[in-house]
């Protein structure tokens, strides 16, 4: 149960006097369960190819486990300031997310009134919205980011550093979108420096939605190298060595739909990654070779060191059984070039799940996905790569709670 509490001295840390218009909300969300991955690479000495089925306990198959904090205050005029602070974690281990970070999900303050809303801080692009509301991430969650050319279309919620994020209000349906994140570099503006905008529009049973996403190289290594996070890999998009402080690495386009009549509702998203400073690595993967590492730069992989260019295609239908139970189901294909190659890689994955609602905060789910890769590596459903083997099957049950 979200619990609004009317005194800021609630937050220890904030010690500001309380007003009786603000208000708090303490609220979280724990999402856990039991997965099934029936191949993941296990190479050995005498067999570099060997695979092995794993059983786990995951968190956040479905949604980040998070805690937060966020607040309004009214300050009269139409006008309000607001902040939200948001850690992620996992419920399976207790470890913290986003690389430890304590508000790594989302940091920001702002205000609102009748010209839109503006904030600074940490948080998702805009991009992250538009796949919420139609691509198969809402209903599948983490076991889609592979098929999404390893999350480098920011389908499962990317985050920008430093940004300045203003929103339009809401004009019959319409919403409108600027987000710039700051390199923060002493004599160049471009360097490590990103931008993004976009548009929702929704209208009884139907909506509509699009968004852009660049980032610029910086000067640090891994995938801290720009004011945004990256995705899952650490391909073009990640590493200096491709290119040049204030190059642009990643561009990043997402256009999706939705209607829903009566149970049914179907929805499609198409997402195109293009990465400018990608490099040869080949004219064919050499795919008799053992390769392990699902989120790695590799060649001739999801989002890798010489992937140029990726369409995703997203395409679902959900059927609602009852008030409390929906039936989900969504195909996916993702097509790769690589540089210098005449090979054309293709994922392929299917999804089938169920949700069942035992109140408004808590549900139980079930799917089971099946990826399958052509002339390129698998980087897998859940849990790792396929090793050299191009099919992974994966099965998960899990409970979600939010309060």
């Amino acid at each position: 149960m979200k619990k609004s509490i009317v005194a800021l001295s609630v937050l220890g840390t904030f010690s500001y006097a309380a007003h009786a218009q603000t208000n708090v909300t303490v609220y979280g969300l724990l999402d856990s369960g039991v997965t099934y991955v029936n191949k993941i690479a296990a190479p050995t000495t005498a067999n570099t190819r060997g695979t092995g089925s794993r059983f786990s306990v995951d968190s956040g198959d479905l949604q980040q486990s998070r805690f937060g904090f966020k607040g309004v205050e009214d300050l009269g005029g139409g006008m309000k300031a607001l902040f939200n602070l948001e850690g992620g974690f996992s419920v399976d281990t207790g470890a913290s997310g986003q690389g430890g970070l304590t508000f790594g999900r989302t940091s920001t303050v702002g205000l609102s009134g009748n010209y839109g809303t503006v904030q600074l801080g940490r948080r998702k692009d805009f991009i992250d919205e538009v796949a919420t509301y139609y691509s198969s991430v809402y209903d599948f969650g983490v076991f889609i980011n592979g098929v999404h050319d390893n999350n480098l279309d920011r389908v499962g919620g990317n985050r920008a550093n430093n940004q300045i994020r203003y929103d339009t209000p809401l004009l019959k349906g319409l919403v409108l979108n600027a987000t710039y994140g700051f390199g923060e570099t002493a004599g160049s503006t471009s360097t490590g420096q990103s931008l993004g905008f976009g548009a929702n529009y929704a209208n009884g049973p139907f909506g509509i939605g699009f968004g852009y996403w660049q980032s610029k190289l910086g000067t640090l290594s891994g995938g801290v190298n720009t004011s945004s996070d990256q995705g899952t890999t650490l391909g073009a998009g990640c590493t200096p060595s491709y290119g040049h402080p204030g190059d642009t690495c990643i561009k990043t386009w997402m256009l999706g739909t939705s209607y829903k009549a009566g149970p049914w509702r179907v929805f499609g998203a198409w997402s195109k990654v293009l990465q400018p400073l990608a490099t040869y690595g080949g004219n064919q993967a050499p795919l008799a070779a053992k390769f392990v590492g699902a989120a790695g730069s590799a060649a001739f992989t999801a989002g890798g060191s010489n992937n140029n260019s990726t369409n995703v295609f997203d395409l679902g239908v959900n059927y609602s059984i009852s008030d409390s139970l929906r039936l989900v189901s969504s195909v996916l294909q993702s097509r790769y070039d690589f540089v210098g190659s005449s090979t054309k890689g293709r994922l392929t994955q299917f999804n089938l799940g169920l949700d069942y609602a035992f109140s408004k905060r808590t549900d139980l789910y079930s799917y089971v996905a099946n990826l399958r890769a052509s002339d390129m590596y698998s980087p897998g459903i859940t849990g790792g790569a396929p090793g050299a083997d191009n099919i992974q099957t994966a099965f998960t049950v899990g409970l979600r709670h939010k309060f």
